[in-house]
Protein backbone atom coordinates (compact mmCIF):
# COMPACT_ATOMS: atom_id res chain seq x y z
CA UNK A 1 0.00 0.00 0.00
CA UNK A 2 1.34 3.74 -1.38
CA UNK A 3 1.56 6.32 2.01
CA UNK A 4 2.43 9.57 2.04
CA UNK A 5 4.87 10.87 4.73
CA UNK A 6 7.18 13.43 5.62
CA UNK A 7 10.92 11.72 7.02
CA UNK A 8 14.09 13.10 8.14
CA UNK A 9 17.36 11.18 7.17
CA UNK A 10 19.12 9.84 9.54
CA UNK A 11 21.84 8.23 7.81
CA UNK A 12 22.64 6.27 4.21
CA UNK A 13 24.68 2.93 3.14
CA UNK A 14 26.23 1.59 0.71
CA UNK A 15 24.59 -1.24 -0.72
CA UNK A 16 25.25 -3.24 -4.11
CA UNK A 17 27.27 -1.51 -6.70
CA UNK A 18 24.86 1.70 -7.54
CA UNK A 19 22.00 1.41 -4.42
CA UNK A 20 21.51 2.53 -1.18
CA UNK A 21 19.89 2.08 2.28
CA UNK A 22 18.80 4.57 4.14
CA UNK A 23 17.36 5.08 7.74
CA UNK A 24 14.28 7.79 8.10
CA UNK A 25 12.60 8.94 10.97
CA UNK A 26 9.22 8.91 9.39
CA UNK A 27 6.19 10.86 10.85
CA UNK A 28 3.88 8.33 9.75
CA UNK A 29 5.90 4.62 10.81
CA UNK A 30 8.38 5.99 12.87
CA UNK A 31 12.08 4.79 12.15
CA UNK A 32 12.12 2.52 8.65
CA UNK A 33 14.67 1.49 6.55
CA UNK A 34 14.50 2.05 2.61
CA UNK A 35 15.64 0.66 -0.09
CA UNK A 36 16.85 3.31 -2.78
CA UNK A 37 17.82 1.19 -5.92
CA UNK A 38 19.92 2.78 -8.28
CA UNK A 39 20.36 5.82 -6.04
CA UNK A 40 24.34 6.43 -6.64
CA UNK A 41 23.69 5.59 -10.72
CA UNK A 42 24.09 9.04 -12.75
CA UNK A 43 20.34 7.69 -14.38
CA UNK A 44 18.42 7.78 -10.82
CA UNK A 45 15.95 9.94 -10.19
CA UNK A 46 16.15 9.82 -6.57
CA UNK A 47 19.95 11.22 -6.32
CA UNK A 48 22.02 10.02 -3.11
CA UNK A 49 22.17 13.94 -2.51
CA UNK A 50 18.50 13.76 -1.27
CA UNK A 51 19.46 11.62 1.47
CA UNK A 52 21.64 13.94 3.31
CA UNK A 53 21.85 13.84 7.30
CA UNK A 54 18.59 15.89 8.52
CA UNK A 55 17.66 16.55 5.01
CA UNK A 56 13.42 16.79 5.30
CA UNK A 57 11.39 14.75 3.04
CA UNK A 58 8.26 14.10 1.19
CA UNK A 59 7.72 10.72 0.57
CA UNK A 60 5.54 8.32 -1.02
CA UNK A 61 6.35 4.96 0.25
CA UNK A 62 5.12 1.52 -0.58
CA UNK A 63 5.31 0.49 3.54
CA UNK A 64 4.48 -3.15 4.45
CA UNK A 65 3.98 -3.81 8.47
CA UNK A 66 7.11 -6.14 9.70
CA UNK A 67 9.27 -5.57 6.91
CA UNK A 68 12.93 -5.40 7.66
CA UNK A 69 13.72 -2.71 4.41
CA UNK A 70 10.76 -0.87 2.84
CA UNK A 71 10.49 0.68 -0.65
CA UNK A 72 10.20 4.06 -2.08
CA UNK A 73 7.98 5.42 -4.86
CA UNK A 74 8.76 9.13 -4.72
CA UNK A 75 11.18 11.51 -3.09
CA UNK A 76 11.66 15.36 -2.90
CA UNK A 77 12.64 17.74 -0.35
CA UNK A 78 10.12 19.50 2.04
CA UNK A 79 13.21 22.84 2.49
CA UNK A 80 16.30 23.48 1.00
CA UNK A 81 18.83 23.14 4.18
CA UNK A 82 21.88 25.06 2.27
CA UNK A 83 23.43 26.09 5.83
CA UNK A 84 23.33 22.14 7.10
CA UNK A 85 25.60 21.28 4.35
CA UNK A 86 27.93 24.66 3.52
CA UNK A 87 28.30 25.98 6.74
CA UNK A 88 30.93 23.91 8.26
CA UNK A 89 29.86 24.29 12.22
CA UNK A 90 26.59 23.33 11.38
CA UNK A 91 27.40 20.15 8.96
CA UNK A 92 29.82 19.39 11.87
CA UNK A 93 26.96 19.64 14.57
CA UNK A 94 24.55 17.20 12.27
CA UNK A 95 27.09 14.74 11.94
CA UNK A 96 26.85 14.31 15.48
CA UNK A 97 23.43 15.08 16.44
CA UNK A 98 22.66 12.34 13.21
CA UNK A 99 25.05 9.77 14.56
CA UNK A 100 23.23 10.14 18.25
CA UNK A 101 19.55 9.89 17.01
CA UNK A 102 20.53 6.83 14.56
CA UNK A 103 21.45 5.06 18.18
CA UNK A 104 18.47 6.37 20.31
CA UNK A 105 15.65 6.59 17.94
CA UNK A 106 14.06 2.96 17.61
CA UNK A 107 10.54 2.65 17.67
CA UNK A 108 9.15 1.70 14.25
CA UNK A 109 5.50 3.46 15.15
CA UNK A 110 4.05 6.36 14.95
CA UNK A 111 5.43 9.70 17.09
CA UNK A 112 3.90 12.82 15.65
CA UNK A 113 5.43 14.73 18.93
CA UNK A 114 8.76 13.45 18.45
CA UNK A 115 8.84 13.92 14.90
CA UNK A 116 7.71 17.71 15.17
CA UNK A 117 10.40 18.05 17.86
CA UNK A 118 12.88 17.13 15.73
CA UNK A 119 11.40 18.96 12.25
CA UNK A 120 11.27 22.15 14.05
CA UNK A 121 14.84 21.92 15.59
CA UNK A 122 16.25 20.77 12.41
CA UNK A 123 14.52 23.92 10.86
CA UNK A 124 15.99 25.91 13.54
CA UNK A 125 19.31 24.82 13.35
CA UNK A 126 19.28 25.74 9.33
CA UNK A 127 17.90 28.96 9.67
CA UNK A 128 19.04 30.88 12.81
CA UNK A 129 22.35 33.47 12.50
CA UNK A 130 22.85 33.03 16.18
CA UNK A 131 26.21 31.31 17.11
CA UNK A 132 25.20 27.26 17.14
CA UNK A 133 27.55 26.38 20.15
CA UNK A 134 25.01 25.25 22.82
CA UNK A 135 22.46 24.08 20.36
CA UNK A 136 23.40 20.62 20.82
CA UNK A 137 23.19 20.79 24.53
CA UNK A 138 19.32 21.87 24.09
CA UNK A 139 18.59 19.11 21.76
CA UNK A 140 20.26 16.79 23.59
CA UNK A 141 18.33 17.79 26.74
CA UNK A 142 14.74 18.16 25.05
CA UNK A 143 15.30 15.01 23.42
CA UNK A 144 15.15 12.96 26.80
CA UNK A 145 11.49 14.12 27.21
CA UNK A 146 10.38 11.83 24.10
CA UNK A 147 12.89 8.89 25.30
CA UNK A 148 11.53 8.57 28.53
CA UNK A 149 14.37 9.68 30.90
CA UNK A 150 13.36 13.50 30.91
CA UNK A 151 14.68 14.46 34.44
CA UNK A 152 12.37 15.39 37.93
CA UNK A 153 13.19 19.46 37.69
CA UNK A 154 13.20 19.09 41.28
CA UNK A 155 16.85 21.23 42.37
CA UNK A 156 16.67 23.12 45.21
CA UNK A 157 19.60 24.39 47.58
CA UNK A 158 18.63 21.40 49.61
CA UNK A 159 18.31 19.01 46.48
CA UNK A 160 21.42 20.22 44.48
CA UNK A 161 22.92 16.82 43.09
CA UNK A 162 22.19 15.97 40.04
CA UNK A 163 21.37 11.50 40.57
CA UNK A 164 22.13 10.85 37.03
CA UNK A 165 20.76 6.68 37.80
CA UNK A 166 17.24 8.04 38.76
CA UNK A 167 16.85 11.01 36.94
CA UNK A 168 16.12 13.76 39.81
CA UNK A 169 18.50 16.18 42.29
CA UNK A 170 18.82 14.58 45.42
CA UNK A 171 20.56 15.86 49.03
CA UNK A 172 24.78 15.95 49.80
CA UNK A 173 23.92 12.63 52.03
CA UNK A 174 22.53 10.57 48.97
CA UNK A 175 24.90 11.33 46.47
CA UNK A 176 26.80 8.26 44.57
CA UNK A 177 29.33 7.72 41.77
CA UNK A 178 26.65 8.40 39.16
CA UNK A 179 26.10 11.66 40.95
CA UNK A 180 26.94 15.09 39.53
CA UNK A 181 29.01 17.98 41.57
CA UNK A 182 26.96 20.74 42.69
CA UNK A 183 27.62 23.21 40.43
CA UNK A 184 27.03 20.85 37.17
CA UNK A 185 24.05 20.41 38.85
CA UNK A 186 23.22 23.57 38.78
CA UNK A 187 24.35 24.45 35.06
CA UNK A 188 22.03 21.26 34.32
CA UNK A 189 19.10 22.38 36.12
CA UNK A 190 19.42 25.97 34.40
CA UNK A 191 19.66 24.24 30.72
CA UNK A 192 16.86 21.49 31.54
CA UNK A 193 14.57 25.15 32.50
CA UNK A 194 15.70 26.76 29.35
CA UNK A 195 13.95 27.25 26.07
CA UNK A 196 15.90 27.51 22.69
CA UNK A 197 15.69 31.52 22.22
CA UNK A 198 17.08 31.63 26.08
CA UNK A 199 20.14 29.14 26.01
CA UNK A 200 22.25 31.55 24.70
CA UNK A 201 21.68 33.97 27.64
CA UNK A 202 23.25 30.75 30.07
CA UNK A 203 26.44 31.77 32.00
CA UNK A 204 28.47 29.25 30.43
CA UNK A 205 32.74 28.69 29.22
CA UNK A 206 33.37 26.89 26.78
CA UNK A 207 34.65 23.91 29.33
CA UNK A 208 31.68 24.62 31.09
CA UNK A 209 29.94 23.66 27.64
CA UNK A 210 32.45 20.44 27.05
CA UNK A 211 31.58 19.24 30.89
CA UNK A 212 28.03 19.33 30.80
CA UNK A 213 28.04 17.83 27.01
CA UNK A 214 29.74 14.64 28.79
CA UNK A 215 27.87 14.64 31.34
CA UNK A 216 24.62 14.57 29.59
CA UNK A 217 25.96 11.50 27.44
CA UNK A 218 26.87 9.69 30.30
CA UNK A 219 23.10 10.13 31.37
CA UNK A 220 22.40 8.68 27.87
CA UNK A 221 24.66 5.85 28.29
CA UNK A 222 23.37 5.32 31.96
CA UNK A 223 19.49 5.29 30.64
CA UNK A 224 20.20 3.51 27.18
CA UNK A 225 21.11 0.37 26.29
CA UNK A 226 24.40 -0.01 23.82
CA UNK A 227 24.76 3.43 23.61
CA UNK A 228 28.27 3.36 22.87
CA UNK A 229 30.74 6.09 22.09
CA UNK A 230 30.55 8.58 19.62
CA UNK A 231 33.11 8.51 16.21
CA UNK A 232 32.00 12.27 15.81
CA UNK A 233 32.10 13.80 19.06
CA UNK A 234 36.21 13.99 18.73
CA UNK A 235 35.26 16.54 15.58
CA UNK A 236 32.95 18.19 17.19
CA UNK A 237 34.92 19.37 19.73
CA UNK A 238 37.89 20.10 17.89
CA UNK A 239 36.02 22.64 15.38
CA UNK A 240 33.42 24.36 18.13
CA UNK A 241 36.76 24.88 20.66
CA UNK A 242 38.04 27.04 17.46
CA UNK A 243 35.00 28.95 17.45
CA UNK A 244 34.49 32.62 18.51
Amino acid sequence: MIHKTKGIVLNQIKYGETSLIVQVYTEKFGRQSYMVKGGRSKKSSMKSNLFRPFFLLEMEVYHREGKNIQSLKEVRLCENLNNLVFDVYKSTMVLFLTEVCSKVLREEEQNQELFAFLYNSIRYLDLTEESIGRFHLYFLSKLTRFLGFYPQLNWSDRKAFFDMDNGFFVEEDRIHAHCLEKCLSRKLYSLFSTSIDLVKYLKMSKEDVNVLLRAILNFYALQIDGFSNLKSLSVLHELFQEEE
